[in-house]
């Protein structure tokens, strides 16, 4: 026999709350219109694993170039969630207030104001919060990316090859992991027609298929190949499927997200 047990008043609300922090996660996350407005084609695949998420993603433009951002925050759930508004204002600030252009400037600066942040709880017995990201600079007169990294990648895929590019494997905060780090800045040419993509690790750490294993970082690249040619609202939905079908019934570990788009 099935119990159909109530909500109790105190669950009712909470989930009530976190209805209302996802519509206004949500709401300061980028619109299509602004991914149509700055790109040929793109997509955005964003799955919370609970309702609100600490993933998340930043676009826009300034003195003529194209900046895109997708971050991974720790923990998950409320906590990992006002740490992603904290990451869009502060990319809103330092490269659309600010006007600071290099990538590794950008990050270095991110990462001060993020520490800056949390500098009075540095006697509080927790963790110290941090992020895992990727900020893109697209030069359009230039053919050129150039791209600072915080523990994360980029995946180019061209018409007949795929690069994977590193950066530095320290995080943004988290100040415990490493002292005096300094952010590097590197850069690679790009054709019209080729495709970047942006992500967490929330995919490929996914448990599912057949041994009930990690999805892994190669299968998603390997995947992402196979469908790179197609319009991105078929790759968005591509990835969706590939995701459900791997998980199958087995519950989401972490938030998930994979920007991508076309040059």
């Amino acid at each position: 026999m099935i119990l159909d047990l109530p909500i109790s008043t105190s669950e009712k609300e909470n989930l009530e709350s976190l209805a209302a922090a996802r519509f206004v996660q949500q709401g300061l996350l980028p619109k299509e219109r602004h991914f149509k407005r700055l790109f040929e084609d793109s997509f955005a695949f964003y799955a919370p694993q609970n309702i609100i998420s600490g993933d998340f993603y930043w676009l826009g433009e300034k003195h003529g170039l194209k900046y895109l951002v997708v971050g991974d925050c720790s923990g998950h759930g409320i906590s990992a969630a006002l740490l992603s508004v904290l990451a869009l204002n502060l990319f809103e600030y330092v490269i659309m207030n600010k006007g600071l252009k290099k990538t590794n400037k950008i990050l270095q600066e991110i990462d001060k104001k993020f520490i800056e942040s949390f500098k009075d709880s540095a006697n509080i017995n927790f963790d110290n919060p941090w992020i895992d990201l990727t900020v893109i600079c697209i030069n359009t007169k230039k053919n050129e990316v150039q791209y600072s990294s915080a523990n994360r990648k980029v995946l180019h895929i061209q018409e007949n090859s795929a690069n994977l590019y590193k950066g530095s494997k320290y995080p943004i905060g988290g100040w415990q992991v490493q002292e005096d780090r300094n952010f590097q800045s590197y850069s690679f040419k790009y054709q019209k027609g080729d495709c970047i993509y942006l992500g967490s690790d929330g995919f490929q750490d996914q448990i599912g298929g057949p041994k009930l294993k990690k999805y892994s970082s190669r299968k998603l690249h390997t995947f992402l190949q196979s469908v790179h040619q197609y319009p991105f609202y078929n790759q968005l939905e591509s990835l969706a499927l590939e995701f459900a079908n791997w998980r199958g019934k087995e519950g989401q570990l972490d938030d998930v997200c994979v920007v991508g788009l076309r040059l």
